[in-house]
């Protein structure tokens, strides 16, 4: 009986078909749902977001941790990473709480810091 469990079935490719439109409602779905979630978010969300991601490019382009990222060191990327920083946090300064501002500004201390360490 389990020889006749693996023999293709008639109708398999008719299957692979539905699994696959299945899938494809399923891709349809997630993305709608993403979608949503995305539509929730307010411009203050995504630029702080886009901050961090901006504070992990700035210490990568100042080849930190040393080590890891030393092939990555640039003095003009770093700088740059580091004044859109800068200038994101001046255009969202007015929308953010007082522990957000805190952090935020600290964060752009620890930047300037490092960037004037390892380019002196």
């Amino acid at each position: 009986m389990a020889e006749e469990k693996n023999k293709p079935q008639k109708g398999d490719g008719e299957d692979t078909e539905a699994k696959h439109e299945a899938k494809e409602e399923d891709q349809e779905e997630v993305l709608k749902k993403l979608q949503e979630e995305l539509d929730k978010l307010s411009t203050k969300d995504i630029l702080t977001q886009m901050m961090m991601s901006l504070s992990s490019l700035a210490y990568k382009k100042m080849g930190l941790p040393a080590g890891t990222n030393d092939q990555f060191k640039n003095k003009t990327d770093a700088k740059m990473a580091v004044d859109a920083f800068s200038s994101l946090l001046k255009v969202v300064d007015d929308e953010l709480t007082a522990q957000e501002r805190e952090n935020l500004n600290a964060s752009l201390s620890n930047l300037q810091l490092n960037f004037v360490k390892i380019f002196p």
